[in-house]
């Protein structure tokens, strides 16, 4: 959300008029371009592996945003961004109902939103400027990615990821649990 108020700040430093229309419109051509890209490499690349090429590029693309000062740069970077925001959907769709629990989607997914939506209001109530914001951006995807480098790194150890049929809600209660609660179960009493 973040980059849907900034990016035309970013584009518009040195005063000129751009085609903002013109503009949107090859943001949306790229996103929907993305969409069509994670069909084609779904194929071919799991989920979780695939979330973390996502968020890594992304993280590229918004610290190229925000360093560059190249116009032409920034928005190569913001298309870029785009199409990673149009694999996004998808992956994150495929990813949460392979992970969480059916009993416990609503409850989960509305937990994500208040640290968003505190995020988004931080962004836009500090008059950050497109810089610093970019630069925001490009930490928390790349602190996604190494989340989600992580969570694949679980679900590969508990055999989750490898499973061509979706996992029991128990599977995934257990993938949810703290790893000291399952301290006690991996040791064997003798």
């Amino acid at each position: 959300y973040i980059s849907v108020f900034m990016w035309t700040p970013a584009l518009r430093e040195d005063k000129e008029d751009l085609p903002f229309g013109l503009i949107f419109s090859t943001f949306m051509v790229s996103c929907m371009a993305g969409s069509s890209l994670f069909s084609v490499l779904i194929e071919h690349v799991k989920g979780e592996k695939l979330a973390v090429f996502i968020f890594a590029f992304a993280s590229v693309a918004m610290g190229l945003v925000a360093l560059s000062s190249s116009q032409l740069l920034k928005f190569i970077a913001m298309l870029c961004f785009e199409a990673t925001v149009g694999m996004y959907w998808p992956v994150m769709g495929t990813l949460k109902g392979a992970i969480v629990p059916e009993s416990k989607r609503a409850a989960i997914y509305n937990l994500y939103r208040i640290p968003l939506n505190f995020i988004v209001l931080f962004s836009l109530l500090t008059d950050l400027t497109p810089t610093q914001s970019f630069t925001l951006n490009c930490v928390m995807l790349a602190t996604a990615a190494i989340l989600q480098a992580i969570l694949m790194t679980r679900r590969q150890k508990h055999g989750l990821m490898e499973a061509e049929t979706s996992p029991t809600d128990e599977a995934k209660e257990a993938l949810l649990s703290s790893p000291s609660e399952k301290k006690d179960d991996d040791h064997d009493v003798v």
